[in-house]
């Protein structure tokens, strides 16, 4: 089960919370300031995306990845695993796609959404990308990339299972730095390959950029590599801007103007697709104005479509609770249809009822009456019942008439008739057979004969078998039809 457009989708990201609208976006101070169902999309403080391969069972999979990336200091104590996907590989190992979250934070989560009276599902960000790769790797191999700040997430796989996940990070969030985004990613994606079996066969791009309206951007001031207009600006910092950009820090908005952003040409994923000779998928990008001059650009929202509630990482009791009200209407629907359905089979019964009281009746009166005499039946009269059926048989059969006009109507050219046989069978249907010449060469003789076979199926009729010869001046047809 999707989103519903009655919830709220709130999207955290790089350090700042926004409540997406159809059109527009507002800033939060904090999540549980929303009121009603909300769906939360969260990148749990800039969490990267954890590919593993443990030995371990796949039910025990979640404690010896813990344990492994604490042995490597890479997570701390008390740390959580919300894990996207696993596929055990044996008895004894297991592959795991995961998003791992300090303990703190992820309770900070957990209390907000015990708090809120409403229903609070909350997705990873990592979760987002499996469902992309889910959606669009049947059976191709395929790159899902997630842009935001500086930072582009990558998860490659096939048919719906991952094959390996990193992150792509620039110097800095400047156009400068982003003229190299293609070369940095494309670095990272060929050590992804090299692990791999197998050759890339898609990118699929997913986008979010804040962004300021600027009076000096132009939608025409720079072409893509591709020929597509991009962001003339893309990466021009402000100063005048207060929307916070991310883990960069600086404090600055992306300047671009907002017919670029309606665009959404990612240059340095065209380049990076035409570097590895695959076809680039752009996810549809929406843009939301926040206030003033300053918006959200994203394809988030269009990527949602291939989430379902099941990737959620809340309790499975919040996400039952939440298809349960999800389904209430069509349960509610359905019941109201059993208890009309009893109610019209009772009235139906009652009336079957009084029928077969009334007949019961009637069959005692006849029993009381048994004694009276009964007229022999004529002979004649089975004779007569079979010619009324066999004038029953002949109203509703095809009329000769008719389908002589039918098949006068549908020559073509100069098409000769040497034998044209209608049979009626007992069961009133019509086999039709005609046999004849077209006096033309093969190909006008070929169509011709299509073209009168063509005409005749538009009509009911059904070719049960078709046989033509030919030689230089004619083509001689066997035809036979069927209709009922």
């Amino acid at each position: 089960m999707k989103k519903s457009l009655l919830d709220d989708l709130i999207v955290e990201l790089d350090g700042v919370a926004h409540l997406l609208r159809r059109r527009t976006a507002e800033q939060l101070e904090t999540i549980p300031s929303v009121k009603g169902n909300k769906w939360v999309v969260s990148d749990f403080g800039g969490a990267t995306p954890k590919f593993l391969t443990v030995e371990a069972p796949v039910r025990y999979a979640e404690i010896v990845a813990q344990r492994r990336l604490l042995e490597a200091g890479e997570i701390r104590e008390h740390a959580r695993v919300c894990t996207h996907w696993k596929r055990a590989r044996g008895k004894t190992t297991t592959d795991i796609f995961c998003t791992v979250v300090e303990g703190e934070l992820y309770g900070a989560y957990e209390d907000g959404a015990n708090e809120d009276p409403s229903h609070h599902l909350l997705f990873s960000l990592h979760a987002l990308l499996y469902a992309c790769l889910r959606e669009h790797s049947k059976n191709k191999t395929v790159l899902v990339m997630f842009e935001h700040d500086r930072h582009v997430d990558l998860l490659l796989g096939r048919s719906g299972q991952v094959m390996a996940a990193s992150r792509a990070s620039l110097y800095a969030n400047s156009a400068e730095a982003r003229e190299n985004m293609a070369d940095t990613v494309g670095q990272e994606l060929r050590a992804m390959l090299a692990d791999i079996t197998g050759k890339l066969e898609m990118i699929v791009h997913v986008g979010w950029q804040l962004g300021v309206e600027s009076e000096t951007a132009s939608a025409t001031a720079h072409s893509s590599t591709t020929g597509s207009s991009g962001f003339s600006a893309f990466g021009m910092a402000t100063k005048e801007a207060s929307t916070s950009t991310g883990w960069a820090a600086t404090g600055e908005s992306t300047a671009m103007g907002k017919e670029q952003a309606r665009l959404m040409a990612a240059e340095w994923a065209y380049k990076l697709a035409k570097a590895n000779d695959v076809p680039l998928k752009l996810l549809k990008p929406r843009m939301h104005e926040i206030k003033g001059q300053e918006f959200v650009v994203t394809s988030i929202t269009d990527a949602l479509s291939s989430v379902h509630v099941s990737d959620a990482s809340s309790p499975w009791l919040d996400r039952l609770q939440y298809l349960s009200q999800r389904s209430m209407p069509i349960v509610t629907f359905v019941s109201l249809l059993i208890v009309a359905g009893f109610y019209l089979g009772s009235l139906w019964l009652q009336r079957q009822t009084l029928l077969l009281t009334d007949e019961t009746m009637k069959l005692t009166t006849i029993g009381a009456n048994a004694n009276l005499k009964i007229d022999p039946v004529d002979p004649a009269f089975p004779k007569v019942v079979a010619f009324a059926d066999n004038l029953a048989r002949l109203k509703v059969a095809p009329s000769l008439q008719g389908m002589l006009t039918d098949i006068s109507g549908a020559l073509r050219g100069k098409m000769l008739f040497d034998q044209v046989l209608i049979e009626y069978s007992a069961q009133a249907r019509a086999a039709v057979t005609l046999k004849g010449r077209i006096k033309a060469g093969f190909q006008q003789a070929s169509q011709e004969h299509e073209a009168f076979i063509a005409n005749l199926t538009s009509k009911n009729f059904k070719v049960v078998k078709s046989d033509f010869g030919t030689d230089v001046m004619e083509l001689q047809f066997n035809l036979k039809l069927e209709r009922e």
